[in-house]
């Protein structure tokens, strides 16, 4: 492995770089976790949409069909079992299609009807339309198969071990101009010890980072889909540029792809041809296919955001923009931090959610020794559209963190409702004990070492 990394640095420096170098970080954790318990329920058996219960011959494959009634009705087979087609299925859901746009004509025409009589025999249209629509929702909910689900349980402990890996390459040319990019590799399982709480899975596959190109002061980032939205972070963008302007410093982050329209998925509505009676779909995407279900669309939004901040003494403003939050509508956030002295800080921040009511934070940070420091905050998003705590309650958040020594253990709630801690004994030499557990009933208890 040497000579091949060395052999590489020299391939490098020939190529007219002055200075170029390989490191190597990463994490390997084992230890034992266990999730939130689910609730006890009875094991229950899966249906094929092909048997009818209770039918002589359940255990072979039978025919849906449609009679002259019109009323569905089941055959069965004396052939061998088989898990059977889905043709009845959706010959089923194209009728419901067909069902559900005359019940829309029947709506259309009684609101738009000048006559009583008109109105009455529209209404009678939509009622009797009505009545086959739940029908055939019956129906279809008789013939779709369900799986077999297994006997809710407590889960017991479980052991798991992991590795995160990572490679940072650098290099500087003859002009002062810097490159970095790496990637990172890793397999099985990293406990996520703060708020998150939750078991990491570590991806075996490498996934590259941008690359970073810095000259006179200024950053550039490189990389499709790897560099966050500075406003939202489940948004990424493909380009970016960082720096300082004196005390102003900057990023402005860009996606170059297109945004994707959200397509609703469902069953096209279809038509009849006359001279053929083919049912055909009225859609202009199926326009010369016939009945299809389509696969709904997810809106992407490709982005551009950007932040400013600047600091003046005890005093620090920041704010965060993009042209598209993941609803897909323009947001900012702007925040005043203070810091009164090396022991107490607060900040004051508000973000306009979008087309969303305002949501404003206020946040300090006392340090109350050099042993204990206390964090709290408070939102004022009682009731708000976004609110996800119980009872829509206000969101507040406490956290005290104690260290002394080895030993250091934070104590939390979070967003009013829930708790959680997290412990850790620093065993020197880069190795950690830790233990996280919270009102959930998740626990993860294990050592880890950084290399």
């Amino acid at each position: 492995m040497k000579k091949v990394l060395l052999t590489t640095t020299a391939l490098t420096l020939a190529a007219g770089v002055a200075s170029a170098e390989i490191t190597f970080s990463g994490k390997g954790e084992a230890g034992f976790y266990r999730n939130a318990p689910t609730a006890a329920a009875a094991a229950v058996a899966g249906l094929d949409m092909d048997v009818t219960p209770g039918d002589a011959a359940a255990a072979t494959e039978g025919t849906w069909a449609y009679a002259a009634s019109g009323l569905l009705t089941f055959t069965a087979a004396t052939g061998t079992a088989g898990a059977g087609t889905d043709a009845d299925i959706d010959t089923a859901r194209g009728l419901l299609a067909v069902e559900q746009d005359a019940y829309s004509d029947d709506i259309a025409t009684m609101e738009a009807a000048t006559t009583e009589a008109t109105r009455n025999d529209a209404m009678d249209l939509a009622t009797a339309h009505l009545a086959e629509i739940k029908r055939l929702e019956a129906v279809i909910g008789s013939l779709t198969d369900t799986a077999a689900t297994g006997k809710g349980a407590t889960p017991n402990l479980a052991a798991y071990s992991g590795y995160d890996f990572n490679v940072a390459v650098s290099g500087a040319s003859d002009n002062g101009m810097t490159f970095a990019m790496g990637f990172d590799m890793g397999e099985g399982m990293i406990a996520d010890q703060d708020d998150d709480r939750a078991m990491d899975a570590q991806g075996a596959a490498i996934a590259t980072s941008a690359m970073t190109i810095g000259y006179a002061g200024y950053t550039i980032e490189i990389g499709d889909d790897k560099i966050d939205d500075v406003y939202d972070d489940t948004q990424n963008g493909d380009v970016s540029i960082a720096g300082a302007l004196g005390d102003l410093t900057f990023k402005i982050v860009h996606d170059m792809d297109d945004d994707v329209q959200a397509v609703a998925g469902g069953w096209v509505f279809t038509d009849t041809v006359a001279a053929t009676g083919t049912s055909v779909s009225t859609d202009a995407t199926y326009a010369s296919a016939t009945l299809a279900e389509r696969a709904a669309v997810a809106a992407v939004y490709n982005t551009t955001s950007y932040s400013l901040g600047y600091t003046m003494g005890n005093v620090a403003f920041g704010m965060a923009s993009t042209d598209h939050d993941d609803r897909g509508n323009a947001a900012s956030s702007f925040s005043l931090a203070y810091t009164v002295s090396d022991s107490l800080s607060a900040t004051y921040s508000v973000d306009n959610v979008g087309t969303f009511k305002d949501i404003a934070k206020l946040s300090a940070t006392a340090k109350i020794s050099d042993m204990l420091s206390i964090t709290a905050s408070v939102k004022d998003d009682k009731d708000h559209a976004l609110n996800t705590n119980t009872g829509g309650k206000q969101s507040q958040d406490v956290s005290i963190s104690y260290a002394a020594g080895s030993l250091g253990a934070t104590i939390a709630t979070d967003e009013s409702s829930n708790w959680w801690v997290n412990a850790q004994y620093d065993l020197g030499g880069g190795a950690q004990a830790f233990t996280t557990f919270d009102h959930s009933e998740f626990l993860v208890a294990g050592v880890n070492f950084s290399f």
